[in-house]
């Protein structure tokens, strides 16, 4: 790495480079403002690039977005995204951003996650986002905001005719007034937004009263998660009689490590039935335990229900509820991705799981079995999977370590002509690596990874 006055003399040698390519990710390559100058020329000559992620590059600073911003500002430029997480910015090269976004006519995406822009950044930065602005998703994880902020971007939300996402996390002082000012702005008609993320925000059940009403009167909001917050069973009380409002469009809702109960599954349960629109739930690191995937299940089987995606990782499960799932595997006509992760199905369940996903009438594309103590009876049973069901698209295994002998079990199964997998998240380095080696040869566009976040919205 250069020095903090200058750019990598490896880096320093490439940006010229980028006059040829459409997107580019230049993260964690100790960037300083000293390379901004041959990025800025890059924008202004290059009509091609569409993507450019400068993540975790902290020497950038509020001098180095300064020129980049001369460069987005040019009407030569044609950037779509733009991602500067972790860029060491402030308040005052949000100001440069607000006249990107008054000015620029193909921004859409902009990430601004992991910098201390506080509410005054955030000011500054609405009001560029109030004028004459296209952008579509704006990130703001991780930037000390406060219900200060929240009342400038309600302002947005109710003038923006183009913001649909909004990422929030982790603004630990943000708060249910905060949320309140928020849901003031999306209960406005004009307001387009799809997308809401408040995960991690120190959140309780006061605001769910707020986001309640919101949901009865946006027309747009598909996507809301409150995951890591305080929401708690009287919260998800509240949510419920937005989400059984007929106007409700929620398609999403992230729910995990929120202090369920059994009492607020219960209350899910019944929007399960009435809600033609909800499509994902993601409940997992809840205390739910078998007799709540009991009830669960039950409205799963249920015609009206359009449940897609299920999340239940770490939620305390065992062989009892596996039982009541792969019910449901047999006779649910819209569930395709479910998430048991961190659970100790045991033998009994895994082998109850695998005899519903051998089942015909099995639409499962998605599974997530992720530190759930298999052992090579269960790869068996597994394998079995592999080599009859014909919708099974992806495996997440990692996390366990059934032996050799299972790997081998799992490997033979995918070099079966019947086998429709295409992604499996592997057991760990060296046996994904055996894996690997074993059924190359036959898969070779298969993926092989060893992290993953299912249900990753």
């Amino acid at each position: 790495a250069g020095s903090p006055s200058s750019c990598s003399d490896p880096v320093h040698t490439t940006i010229p480079l980028l006059h040829i390519f459409l997107s580019c990710s230049l993260q964690r390559c100790h960037l300083t403002g000293a390379c901004c100058g041959d990025l800025t020329t890059v924008l202004r000559t290059n009509q091609s690039l569409t993507e450019l992620e400068l993540g975790a590059n902290v020497g950038l600073g509020d001098s180095g977005v300064q020129q980049l911003c001369e460069g987005l500002k040019h009407s030569n430029c044609k950037l779509q995204r733009l991602d500067l997480w972790d860029c060491g910015l402030m308040d005052a090269g949000c100001m440069d951003l607000a006249a990107v976004l008054r000015t620029s006519q193909s921004l859409t995406e902009l990430k601004l996650s992991h910098n201390k822009l506080g509410d005054a950044g955030v000011k500054l930065l609405c009001e560029g986002l109030k004028q004459n602005c296209k952008l579509q998703s704006l990130s703001l994880r991780w930037c000390n905001i406060t219900n200060a902020g929240c009342g400038d971007l309600a302002d947005v939300l109710r003038i923006n005719q183009y913001l649909t996402k909004l990422m929030l996390g982790y603004n630990k002082d943000l708060g249910d007034s905060g949320v309140r000012l928020l849901c003031e702005g999306l209960k406005d008609p004009n307001c387009k937004l799809q997308m809401l993320e408040l995960h991690g925000c120190h959140l309780s059940t006061a605001c769910c009263e707020d986001l309640s009403a919101a949901l009865t009167t946006s027309q747009t909001l598909t996507y809301l998660d409150l995951a890591a917050n305080r929401v708690e069973d009287s919260g998800v009380w509240l949510l419920c009689e937005g989400l059984k409002h007929p106007n409700c469009k929620l398609q999403r809702l992230r729910l995990g490590r929120c202090d369920l109960t059994d009492a607020g599954c219960g209350d899910l349960s019944a929007v399960l039935r009435a809600n033609q629109s909800l499509t994902e739930l993601e409940l997992s690191y809840n205390k739910l335990g078998d007799a709540v995937v009991q009830l669960l299940c039950e409205i799963l089987k249920h015609p009206n229900c359009k449940l897609q995606r299920l999340g239940l990782a770490g939620c305390y499960l065992t062989d009892a509820a596996s039982a009541d799932l792969a019910t449901v595997l047999r006779t649910s006509q819209s569930l395709t991705e479910l998430d048991l992760s961190g659970n100790n199905p045991g033998d009994a369940g895994v082998q109850l799981l695998c005899e519903a996903l051998k089942h015909p009438n099995c639409k499962l594309q998605r599974l997530g079995l992720r530190s759930c103590h298999l052992t090579d009876t269960d790869c068996g049973d597994l394998a079995a999977v592999l080599s009859t069901n014909q919708s099974l698209i992806e495996l997440d295994l990692s996390g366990n370590n059934p032996g050799d002998a299972g790997v081998r079990l799992l490997c033979e199964a995918l070099k079966h002509p019947n086998c429709k997998l295409q992604r499996l998240e592997a057991i760990c380095k060296e046996q994904g690596t055996l894996c690997q080696g074993l059924s190359v040869s036959h898969k070779p566009n298969f993926l092989f990874s060893y992290y993953t976040n299912f249900i990753s919205g």
